[in-house]
């Protein structure tokens, strides 16, 4: 048996597929390195993923827990992932994880893990782990540019209309027009910073989690975000293990971080609604394949794909990451010396 095999994690994925296959990956690495791995999700959820490894069926479990019965469901359509439920009505697929405290905090109990490593919804989870002694840890699926560009907890709750999200942050000491255009702010601050039927705000949620967390990590490398992820340990004064790069509100700004990278090129849009036109795409198509112009676009792809498909590099920040969450028992773990990333995969942004 592995010597960390008395070590175990406890996975809580938000209940959409963009969060739940990240998770699900991690998890993997994390049993191959020896850890027990415990994946929280409902049945449902749990029935659509794919298969785990069979070599790791003694390491990583799949942990159904259905909402209670008392949930009234009537706003779900009897779906439990966002894929199943329209848009509008995903505020009450928050609500019901938040009925789910007591189920999960029973089970966490009765395991007495090591780690509980948790995504943004779970901002209850923080009570879990501060009353049962189990370190916290946030996983983002978003990138490091993205959670930099909210700034550390206080700032992260700050603003108060949606231009305040159009312009590159203050605390940001490099270049970068990582921001919102003025329809995406607008879309984005309705979503994040507008109580819903839980009596939260999502963006309370996230920084509730980021706050109180012993770590953080993100599916990233240094390669790519190096800059963001040193900054944002400066910020927050706690571990940083790097995030996916994942669809919908987050994508403006992965997109501004990837032109400034020089690894995209922006089609243009309407300020007020976002609109383009086909000609817009066509350009652009042009640009980053065959125009003379476009050839430094692409020199500097063929890079960063290096760097994707080094898989010996993926497993080195694999370690690297199994040694933080070891190390935290250890009495020569010191909390600002460790800065430590995972690859994440480009193709995911596909």
């Amino acid at each position: 048996m592995s010597e960390n095999a008395t070590h175990h994690v406890v996975m809580l994925p938000w209940s959409a597929f963009g969060h739940l296959i990240p998770f699900f990956q991690l998890s993997i690495d994390i049993a191959k390195s020896g850890i027990h791995v415990s994946f929280i999700s409902t049945p449902k959820n749990i029935q659509r993923l794919p298969k785990p490894p069979s070599d790791l069926s003694h390491l990583f479990h799949l942990v159904e827990i259905p909402f209670p019965s008392s949930l009234d469901s009537s706003h779900l359509f009897g779906g439990e992932a966002t894929v199943d439920i329209p848009f509008d009505k995903i505020q009450y697929l928050k609500l019901a994880w938040d009925q789910m405290q007591n189920p999960v905090k029973e089970f966490v109990s009765k395991l007495q893990p090591n780690w509980i490593i948790c995504d943004f919804h779970a901002h209850w989870a923080v009570e879990i782990a501060q009353e049962l002694h189990v370190k916290l840890m946030y996983f983002s699926v978003y990138s490091a540019s993205t959670i930099v560009f909210f700034g550390p907890p206080g700032q992260m709750r700050a603003p108060t209309s949606p231009e305040d999200l159009t312009s590159p942050r203050e605390w940001v000491n490099f270049p970068s027009s990582v921001a919102f255009q003025r329809n995406e702010a607008i879309a984005f601050y309705q979503s994040a910073y507008i109580e819903n039927v839980t009596g939260l705000r999502d963006i309370d949620r996230v920084a509730s989690v980021i706050d109180s967390a012993n770590a953080l990590s993100f599916r990233s490398c240094y390669e790519m975000e190096g800059e963001y992820l040193n900054l944002y340990q400066e910020l927050i004064e706690k571990p940083v293990i790097p995030i996916v790069l994942p669809f919908v509100v987050d994508q403006p700004l992965n997109a501004k971080a990837l032109v400034d990278k020089g690894l995209a090129i922006e089609v243009k849009r309407n300020n007020e609604d976002g609109s383009f036109s086909r000609d817009d795409i066509a350009k652009c198509l042009r640009e980053a394949m065959v125009l003379e112009e476009g050839e430094k676009l692409r020199i500097k792809t063929r890079e960063i794909a290096k760097v994707v498909g080094d898989l010996k590099l993926h497993h080195d920040y694999m370690e690297e990451f199994v040694k933080i969450v070891l190390s935290f028992y250890s009495e020569n773990f010191k909390l600002s010396s460790f800065l430590l990333f995972l690859k994440f995969d480009y193709f995911d942004l596909v």
